[in-house]
C-alpha cells in the first residue's frame, strides 16, 4: 500500500506541475479569442452599416451624399432636405465608429480607427456635410462633438 500512496502523490504532483499552466495558458487563450470576436463584432456591425448607407447613396444617386462630391452640383431646398436627413445616418455612423473605437486596444485602433479617421476628415472638407453638421450638432455624444468640432476646426472645407 505504500507503494501505491507514494504513486499516487507523485500522480498528484505531476498533475498540479503540468495541470496548472496548462490551465493559465487555456485562459489567456480564451481570453484573447474572446477580445478577437468582440474586434470583429466591432468591425462587422460598423460594417454592415455603412453598407446600408452605400445603398441609401445608389437609392438617392441626385443628391451629393457619396463618398465623392458630385461636380456643378446645385441642390434645391428639397435635395438639400433630404441631404440632411441622409446626413444624419451618417453622423450617427461616424459617431458609432467613435464610440466602438476610442475604447479599443492600440493594434485595433491603428488598424480599424485610422480609416474611418480618414474617412470623417474627407467629409469635414465637404460643405454640405459641415452644413448639416451644424444643423445636428447638439443631438450626438458630447465626446464625439467634441472630436467633430475639433476636426472641423483643422480641416478646410473644399
Amino acid at each position: 500500500m505504500p507503494d501505491l500512496r507514494a504513486l499516487l502523490d507523485i500522480a498528484v504532483a505531476v498533475v498540479n506541475l503540468v495541470g496548472v499552466p496548462v490551465a493559465i495558458v487555456l485562459f489567456f487563450l480564451n481570453k484573447r479569442r474572446e477580445r478577437l470576436e468582440r474586434e470583429y463584432g466591432t468591425y462587422n456591425s460598423l460594417d454592415e452599416k455603412y453598407v446600408d448607407y452605400l445603398k441609401i447613396c445608389v437609392e438617392h444617386p441626385n443628391l451629393d451624399v457619396f463618398d465623392l462630391p458630385m461636380p456643378d452640383y446645385k441642390p434645391t431646398p428639397e435635395l438639400c432636405w433630404q441631404e440632411l436627413q441622409v446626413f444624419a445616418m451618417l453622423i450617427a455612423i461616424l459617431e458609432r465608429a467613435y464610440l466602438m473605437y476610442r475604447d479599443k486596444s492600440h493594434a485595433v485602433r491603428e488598424s480599424q480607427w485610422v480609416g474611418w479617421e480618414a474617412y470623417m476628415k474627407d467629409w469635414a472638407s465637404r460643405q454640405n456635410f459641415r452644413d448639416a453638421w451644424d444643423k445636428l450638432k447638439g443631438q450626438f455624444d458630447c465626446g464625439f462633438e467634441k472630436y467633430m468640432a475639433s476636426l472641423l476646426s483643422q480641416i478646410r472645407p473644399l
